[in-house]
């Protein structure tokens, strides 16, 4: 059924109370995650200007059990926390029960998802050095969680938000990485095939390092082919930066760089001869 969440058609197996949203200003977008079970609100007033709001708890048509939506949702916050310094993480403001379920308010992290077709071929359209200072962003990112011991999982361009005319890049959800030491779960996520390393077919498999570096590679191929193309010609950021790329992504763990720090260096030493 739809119901009417402040003048927003948002399709629910059962009503739900989201009074508590009107502390948090009035709704400016309304949306529904069902893979995750949440609901979530672009939310602005005078007061905290503009939020995002992630509730689960919701009973979503087609999505998880309400139960499980706010556990993941609960027990993802430490790793929001740990990471919160890094600037390239949408800023966590804080998180807790509410309207029977559980909220997480997040700045609201300005620009275009990068799901949106359009927001692909307008990330194809900036120059190159644009491209370049916003997947090395990325990288640090992942080499700053490496290094805390998360590990990607579940990536995909749906959690990236490009703002195209400052040139930056935010990270907003994380939900599904994994503390280390970390196995592939035994029922695949609902991700983006693409970015995922084959080991994350493989349940009980460990994810790594080397799983982080398969990843980040993939994005390479999503910034820089042709909507993620890994064909040579569909490459737009010179040779030096495909073989790092492709080295990346190689099926066999062992074929890959020695871990995501050795990728990153590589290439970043490419890209000081391509700009």
């Amino acid at each position: 059924m739809l119901q009417d969440v402040y003048g927003f058609p948002v399709d629910l197996a059962r009503t739900q109370d989201f009074g508590f949203l009107r502390n948090y200003g009035l709704p400016f977008r309304v949306w529904t995650r069902p893979e995750s079970g949440q609901v979530c609100f672009g939310m602005e007033s005078a007061r905290y200007g503009r939020l995002l709001i992630r509730f689960a708890g919701a009973a979503l048509t087609g999505g998880p059990a309400p139960g499980t939506a706010v556990s993941l949702l609960r027990q993802a916050m430490p790793m929001y926390e740990t990471l919160y310094p890094h600037p390239a993480l949408a800023k966590l403001q804080g998180h807790g029960p509410a309207a029977g379920g559980y909220a997480a308010i997040f700045r609201w992290p300005e620009g275009v998802c990068l799901r949106e077709s359009d927001a692909q071929r307008g990330l194809a359209r900036q120059p190159l050095l644009t491209r370049l200072r916003m997947i090395d962003r990325l990288f640090d990112f992942h080499l700053f969680a490496l290094e805390r011991g998360y590990v990607p999982l579940g990536f995909s361009e749906e959690s990236l938000v490009a703002d195209f005319s400052a040139g930056s890049l935010l990270i907003r959800d994380i939900d599904r990485y994994r503390p280390l030491p970390a196995v592939s779960p035994e029922r695949r996520l609902c991700a983006a095939s693409r970015f995922m390393a084959p080991e994350e077919f493989i349940p009980g498999a460990p994810l790594d390092g080397l799983t982080a570096q398969y990843v980040m590679g993939a994005a390479a191929f999503f910034f820089f082919g042709a909507y993620g193309s890994r064909e040579r010609a569909a490459w737009s950021a010179g040779e030096a930066l495909f073989r790092a790329a492709e080295r990346a992504c190689r099926e066999k763990r062992e074929k890959r760089y020695p871990g995501l720090i050795d990728f990153v260096t590589a290439w970043r030493d490419a890209a000081g001869k391509t700009m």
